[in-house]
């Protein structure tokens, strides 16, 4: 399925719960059952592959949710679990809960902001960043950390659709299209302007 259909029903379905969750007084608690929820998909893949199955009937798919979650999150959680096996949507749980938080976040003036390193620093450090980009954006904030070495030092900030890729690797590749562009121009000059350069 191609990303952007992907991100439509992210974006459909976490509308959805969060509106119900909103007039519920149930945002924190959702937030935590799909959590919860995520955790225990995470460590029963079994359980999972189950629910994508497209032997398994829609009400036998309902009980295991039920038998699995009861008493464990809330009956609009469940409920919600219900509908997306019912339509085979369980797969898109991890992108709903994502959006999902965002939303909930954002009630609290709180904005995700996923931060990208070369390596892991320290907890004084985070802070320090995370207080910076307070400031920069006006709004209490909740970081994402992401390690990826390739990048090779520096950091790369994504908020929604707004990226800030200052990574030592992207400013090397800059630098170096800068220097093969000058290079070029230098090699496409007439002859008479480089003459006339000399002295």
């Amino acid at each position: 399925m191609a990303a952007s259909s992907r991100h439509i029903i992210h974006e459909i379905y976490s509308d959805v719960l969060f509106q119900l969750a909103e007039e519920a007084g149930q945002v924190g608690q959702v937030l935590e059952d799909l959590a919860a929820v995520a955790g225990v998909l995470r460590d029963e893949p079994d359980f999972m592959k189950l629910l994508m199955s497209a032997r398994m009937k829609e009400p036998e798919k309902a009980a295991a949710i039920r038998r699995v979650f009861g008493g464990r999150v809330s009956s609009l959680t469940i409920d919600f679990l219900c509908v997306l096996a019912r339509r085979n949507r369980v797969g898109f749980l991890v992108g709903i809960t994502d959006r999902y938080e965002v939303l909930a976040d954002s009630l609290k003036n709180c904005r995700l902001v996923e931060v990208t390193l070369a390596k892991a620093i320290s907890d004084d450090q985070l802070e320090q960043l995370r207080g910076k980009i307070k400031d920069a954006i006006r709004s209490e904030v909740k970081l994402k950390i992401n390690i990826d070495p390739e990048i090779l030092g520096g950091v790369i900030l994504r908020q929604g659709d707004i990226m800030i890729d200052n990574s030592v690797r992207t400013v090397l590749d800059r630098t170096v299209n800068v220097i093969m562009d000058r290079s070029k121009e230098k090699l496409h000059k007439p002859q008479h302007e480089m003459d006339e350069k000399k002295p």
